[in-house]
């Protein structure tokens, strides 16, 4: 998902840390038993699903049925599905034999008729119907969206990655289980096409003014993902050839009839994109399924292989589509690469976010590049950290900071490290190691010291798991400028800061400890940041004492 430009209501033109934290949700009993990863949803990996569903958009409903295929990973005698109370169950069948089941809220606890043994294979079957909950504001806070185009025809589809996929269909609604493939049969009325992820198998049949199309996707796909179009689309089909391995990558582009003309010729730009990602970062993860992009009654969403694209076909005073920019990253960060919870989401939306600013660079230059970072940089409120809370289902389009905090993080780092070869080969090497996996902030923080050969802990301390930005303290007397940090941690003197004294650079590596270097006085006494390397705040305080060392 994109932060968009909701987040200009918040800019900040220096760094600042507000005294008071940002405090999160309070959870009710309710929410932890579909949010949590309990006892009974962890003891078990789900391997594939089958999603047989109706979209009746007249009625605003959906019905349908669900196969699972899982693995036991405990000796099992209850398991937990999660389905949203506006969904009812019809029933529920473990290798074809009816079960008893007890519906709690958004849970469907599953009584096995025997004890199941670890590393035992079974099948779940769960019918059932029901009104998903509307989006208040898609893709941010989510749910169905049900509108029409110009001419009265159905225009659907849906958002969920904040709420979870149990919404609309049950499922084990954890982020860190991703089934290995998945066929997706959406019926709808004839009148309109439907369109889901993975590559189009056809149509199974048309009956009474409804028609079945078959979806099928190749490789492990996270649940939130799992998404459905109906729209009176024309389909354009194109091509991608892969400058890294020669590959043919189908391109599909799902457009209402009034934008036909246009749309081939705006989304030519995704091809620049998709090159760039993959020298950057590995061969496109999803070539058996292809590209879409498909025209949605919302801004946008980074479903896989389908993303939603509701930008109106519009670019930036420099030419980009940042709604496609943006969410083709996430099949890399986010589709490819997972946060194994939601409170490591930084890992997604923080590195598509740089990777924003990384295409930047590459076609516009060091100069664009860095004032793409500073727009970025403006909305940093740091009243949380990046890393959120772990082990519950929270995420918020509210909380910028995993966005452009998050991609500071990766900008900061690219400072600390001052190589960046080195600095893009962990970028690289990071995506084609977890390819197709969830993975933690640690497995980062891993491979970032392994390959740097010394310790980047104290980078993460203050970047990932500390709210507030570091905070240079300064002070002038005479010809000497003092200096040192506030509210770091501990070895943070690692981190170079180079400051500018009206055009003269200076390298220092701060400390707790006051310190001082001879400025001449000509150049006066403003200083600042080196062209925003890093993110640094800084205050000027008159009273700091003087005893320093050069």
């Amino acid at each position: 998902m994109f932060l968009g430009s909701c987040a200009l209501m918040g800019i900040r033109f220096k760094v600042t840390n507000p005294k008071k934290p940002g405090t999160y949700p309070k959870y009710s009993k309710d929410y932890l038993l579909h949010s949590q990863n309990g006892p009974k949803r962890n003891e078990y990996d789900v391997s594939y699903y089958q999603l047989k569903v109706t979209i009746d958009p007249q009625q605003k409903k959906v019905s349908g049925r669900v196969d699972m295929k899982a693995k036991a990973l405990y000796r099992l005698d209850t398991l937990q599905l999660d389905a949203h109370r506006n969904l009812k169950v019809d029933s529920v069948f473990v290798n074809r034999v009816p079960v008893n089941y007890i519906r709690l809220k958004d849970a469907i606890w599953i009584c096995l008729r025997k004890s199941m043994a670890p590393d035992s294979n079974f099948e779940v079957s769960v019918r059932y119907a029901g009104k998903p909950l509307v989006a208040k504001k898609a893709p941010w806070v989510g749910g169905m969206v049900w509108k029409k185009d110009k001419a009265g025809l159905p225009w659907c589809g849906v958002a969920c990655e904040t709420e979870g996929a149990y919404l609309w269909w049950p499922n084990k609604d954890l982020v860190n289980d991703e089934a290995d493939s998945m066929d997706i049969y959406v019926t709808a009325p004839d009148q309109v096409v439907s369109v889901s992820n993975g590559i189009y198998k056809g149509n199974l049949n048309t009956v009474n003014g409804w028609k079945i199309s078959h979806w099928h996707v190749s490789y492990p796909i996270n649940n939130y993902n799992v998404t459905f179009y109906l729209g009176n689309y024309t389909c354009i089909s194109d091509t991608f050839v892969s400058k890294l391995n020669g590959r043919k990558i189908l391109m599909s582009y799902y457009v209402l009839p009034n934008h036909l003309n246009k749309a081939f010729s705006h989304f030519q730009q995704a091809k620049d994109y998709l090159h760039f990602y993959e020298k950057k970062f590995g061969a496109y993860p999803w070539p058996k399924d292809g590209y879409k992009l498909v025209e949605s009654p919302y801004e946008g969403m980074e479903h896989q292989s389908a993303i939603a694209y509701g930008h109106k076909y519009v670019n930036d005073a420099s030419g980009i589509d940042y709604i496609i920019l943006h969410e083709t990253a996430h099949e890399w960060w986010g589709n490819s690469v997972t946060a194994d919870d939601l409170g490591d989401a930084w890992l997604q939306e923080g590195f598509a976010t740089y990777s924003e600013a990384l295409y930047v660079e590459e076609t516009q230059g060091k100069e664009a590049y860095e004032n793409y970072m500073y727009w970025q940089r403006l909305m940093i409120k740091n009243k949380r950290p990046v890393a959120r809370p772990k082990d519950i289902r929270y995420f918020s389009y509210k909380d910028e900071d995993v966005y452009n905090k998050g991609s500071w993080l990766l900008h900061s780092l690219r400072t600390a490290i001052q190589n960046d070869t080195l600095f893009f080969g962990i970028l690289r090497s990071f995506r084609l190691m977890h390819h197709q996996q969830q993975i933690s902030s640690q497995d980062f923080i891993n491979l970032v010291n392994a390959r740097t050969t010394s310790g980047y802990d104290w980078f993460f301390r203050q970047y990932l798991y500390k709210r507030e930005a570091p905070v240079l303290e300064y002070c002038w007397q005479g010809d000497y400028f003092y200096y040192r940090w506030l509210e770091v941690e501990k070895d943070f003197s690692k981190m170079p800061v180079e400051l500018n004294f009206g055009g003269t650079i200076k390298r220092v590596y701060p400390n707790t400890k006051v310190q001082k270097i001879k400025i001449e006085s000509s150049l006066g006494d403003k200083v600042g940041f080196s062209d925003h390397k890093a993110l640094f705040g800084l205050k000027r305080n008159n009273q700091i004492p003087l005893e320093a060392s050069e």
